[in-house]
């Protein structure tokens, strides 16, 4: 595991002589650890290492004498069994002596019989690693990369192989063959740096978390269908409940460590790119997703207050990285079906046996065999006998045998003919799924960007059931000065989801015996002329659906820096969605042909407008053992929405144009409602590190929100967490544990999702005849409450990390 500071640093590539550098501190059995930070204090330089290198080293002294670095350096490492290499401003802590300058005789150097192999060392912006490493595999023989990161080696025949290593990069091996110049590029050991995690309104080293944080990393999903961002959740993390849907449009109910509330809604809140985002979860696009953190205790989650209570999920969207654009296609094909039918709707012989066992359970005084075919009677029982169980049998023995189940006509005439259906496979068909994904990404040191499209067009199981949607996304960051950034993360998606699917209750109980079609070539209301149960695909048939969503949720955002290391982030979040979903059944249904005769037909009109308005002021820094992280946060909130309902019924002359001739009905109705809230907030939060082992987080926030009662519109919302880094301790030395950590948690979270108007009174309409003309009646929905407060939930969490055999297994529990 590598300490990431020190690789972000800046550097001159021509560093100062480490003997001409003066310094003077005291060691009194501290850390090698504390050493080297004691040390960057006094100097420009900074320090690179192996955290499995170090972390044994706990007893390091020195008098305070000034001494040059050079000289302080080798009697702190020497005697460890550490050695150090300088590179510009940057020193280099390795495990082993110094390596002579001169090649021992041990190792003899090959004979060279190329040309002197030529090369340069790149990181993944392309630009020149200093220091790299480069061995010939399989001896001593090698050499480092200068400055811009170019080396020359001796190389003994085509058939040699090096090996390139650096510090916080994986090692690669490249055969040099007939070449006379190599390009490398190395990749991040993403394995050796230290995980960053996202928290509320920020990040956090892993090491340094206090509370019950999951992460999820989007490439592990990259090969999977995956519809909605909760098909990645699902059967992923510990804690986390969903019921996924097998629908076209999939998803799942979410919950996080159970139910929080009784009334309220139990759904976690969601945060995208650092903002809350109240859109729907369909909106986002998994490829889009570079990592998913969930805050599943109070402490981490109090922050956000209001409907955290039902835990946090934290979606952080892929950005541009400094490099030529790279574009990236990806399709996925696929074809849903359910694995077994074995539970299905009954064929035909099943249906029978169904039939006859059922009426033998409630034969009553008729005698066992009443009930079977006359082809297959029980044995010692004669057709007589059968016949004369009936007063009054049917000339025919098979009608005689289908009265007595009650078979109606049609089941009659179809068994008879020989036609029977399997309802399942009418309604369960095999669905195509389709997902295109194209994205651009890349910048320069001053400006990255990100752009995305994305196209999903998925048919379910069930026949009728489809989802279809376009989402595209735009990120860009924007470096004005080095006081100032700006940026955007801009997301639209554009649903469609008119589905109008079989019924999958009435195809486990229609018979096999009946029919689809009339004569005429209408759909059959009732296949087994039973009313009880009506066709499957009547609606599939017979009704029209459109119904379409599009949105747009946008981050807009500045970032300042002030004096004493103050960043100040203003955000304003809009976000706009419109609906509309329109409905006709036709005479061909039930409901528009029997209910509501010629037709009945629905048109719903929704928009919306919300914004939120984040300021946020963030204090980082480190005075000596002591760490301090606060951030501080004013959130303002707005939303409005607009909904227009009309309907009618019976379509003359022609029902014909269905929801687009809502004029011709001749029983017309309309409806509105507008809703409007507002809410705001303030969050104070104090991260706190002693020595980097002892671990405080605070933090209170106070949320204002309109559907409260005027007596309780606030409500506030402390929390605290405290951690113990046990395997930083001098007296905790256990080799195979790489990280030992100890928790504990207390917060209050809060839940305002119980309806915008719940704390007024609330009136309805109705329409009266008063003899003369048609009257508007008003009366109560409910009454008012003004001491309505908020729901909040406590919870306390204990915990403990435990990172094993060198971070191959991670424990969280």
């Amino acid at each position: 595991m590598l300490i990431t500071t020190q690789w972000i640093s800046a550097s001159s590539l021509n560093g100062q002589n480490l003997e001409a550098v003066k310094v003077s501190l005291s060691l009194n059995n501290e850390t090698l650890v504390h050493a080297f930070q004691k040390i960057e204090k006094q100097t420009s330089f900074r320090f690179m290492y192996r955290k499995e290198d170090v972390r044994h080293i706990r007893s390091v002294s020195h008098s305070g004498a000034s001494v040059s670095l050079d000289q302080l350096l080798g009697a702190i490492l020497i005697p460890n069994g550490l050695t150090y290499k300088q590179v510009g401003q940057r020193i280099m802590i390795m495990p082993g002596t110094a390596v002579p300058e001169v090649r021992s005789s041990a190792f003899p150097e090959p004979p060279v019989v190329l040309p002197p192999l030529k090369g340069r060392v790149t990181d993944e912006k392309g630009e020149g690693l200093p220091g790299v490493s480069i061995l010939l595999k399989g001896t001593q023989q090698g050499t480092t990369t200068d400055g811009e990161g170019n080396f020359t080696l001796d190389v003994p025949n085509e058939n040699a192989v090096l090996v390139f290593s650096f510090v916080g990069y994986v090692s690669q091996e490249t055969v040099v063959g007939s070449r006379t110049y190599l390009e490398i590029s190395l990749k991040v050991d993403e394995k050796s740096l230290e995980e960053l995690v996202v928290v509320g309104y920020g990040t956090q080293k892993k090491s340094d978390l206090t509370g019950a944080v999951i992460r999820l990393n989007g490439d592990t999903f990259k090969n999977q269908s995956i519809t909605q961002v909760t098909d990645m959740l699902a059967g992923s993390v510990a804690g986390f409940y969903a019921n996924q849907s097998p629908s076209a449009a999939g998803g799942a109910s979410m919950e996080i460590r159970g139910p929080s509330s009784l009334s309220a809604g139990t759904s976690p809140m969601i945060v995208l790119d650092g903002v809350v985002y109240n859109g729907s979860i369909r909106d986002i696009n998994p490829s889009d997703i570079e990592t998913i953190d969930i805050l599943k205790d109070a402490s981490s989650a109090a922050v956000f207050g209001a409907k955290a209570a039902a835990g946090v999920i934290i979606i952080t969207t892929l950005r541009g990285k400094t490099g030529k654009p790279t574009i990236q296609f990806s399709t996925k094909l696929g074809v849903a079906e359910v694995t077994r039918k074995k539970f299905g709707s009954y064929d035909g012989q099943g249906y029978l046996d169904y039939r006859r066992d059922m009426y033998r359970f409630m034969r009553g005084p008729l005698p066992d065999y009443y009930y079977f075919s006359p082809d297959e009677l029980p044995a010692g029982v004669t057709l007589e006998q059968w016949r004369a169980a009936s007063a009054n049998p049917h000339e025919d023995n098979t009608t005689e045998w289908l009265n007595r189940l009650n078979f109606f006509p049609i089941e009659q005439e179809n068994y008879k003919a020989g036609r029977s259906m399997n309802w399942m496979d009418e309604v369960i068909t095999p669905g195509l799924r389709q997902d295109y994904d194209l994205s651009v990404g890349g910048g320069t040191e001053n400006l990255k960007y990100y752009w995305s499209v994305g196209y999903t067009n998925n048919e379910g199981i069930i026949k009728g059931d489809q989802f279809g949607t376009i989402r595209s996304r735009l990120n860009v960051d924007f470096k004005v000065a080095d006081w100032l950034n700006v940026g955007m993360n801009t997301q639209f998606a554009d649903r469609d989801e008119s589905v109008v699917q079989g019924n999958l209750s009435t195809m486990y109980m229609a018979s096999p015996f009946g029919s689809m079609w009339n004569d005429d070539g209408s759909v059959r209301w009732y296949p087994g002329d039973y009313i009880g149960v009506v066709n499957p695909l009547m609606d599939y048939y017979g009704r029209d659906r459109l119904r379409k969503i599009q949105s747009i949720f946008s981050a807009l955002f500045a970032e300042f820096r002030l004096p004493l290391g103050i960043t100040h982030r203003v955000s304003y979040q809009p976000r706009y969605e419109v609906m509309k979903d329109y409905n006709y059944w036709s005479p061909q249904t039930v409901t528009g042909g029997q209910t509501y005769p010629d037709g009945r037909a629905t048109r719903e009109d929704y928009s919306q407008f919300g914004w939120m308005l984040d300021n946020l002021m963030k204090w980082n820094k480190q005075v000596g053992v002591h760490g301090f992280d606060v951030t501080l946060l004013h959130n303002l909130e707005h939303t409005r929405t607009w909904t227009s309902t009309s309907t009618n019924i019976t379509f003359r002359p022609s029902p014909v144009l269905g929801f687009s001739g809502m004029q011709f009905g001749t029983n017309p109705t309309v409806s509105s409602n507008d809703t409007e809230v507002s809410g705001d907030a303030l969050m104070a939060r104090l991260n706190y590190s002693l020595l980097g082992r002892y671990l405080l987080t605070a933090s209170v926030r106070r949320d204002g929100y309109s559907a409260f009662g005027q007596k309780n519109p606030r409500a506030v919302f402390p929390a605290l967490a405290l951690a113990w880094n046990l395997g930083e301790e001098n007296f905790f030395d256990v080799s195979w544990i790489s990280q030992f950590k100890i928790r504990a948690s207390w917060g209050v979270n809060g839940n305002r999702d119980i309806g915008m108007y719940s704390a007024l009174a609330q009136l309805g309409s109705n329409l009266h005849y008063n003899g003369t003309n048609l009257q508007v009646g008003l009366f109560n929905n409910s009454l008012a409450n003004s001491n309505l407060r908020w729901e909040r939930t406590e919870s306390v969490n204990l915990g403990f990390d435990v990172d094993l055999f060198n971070n191959r297994f991670n424990l969280t529990a």
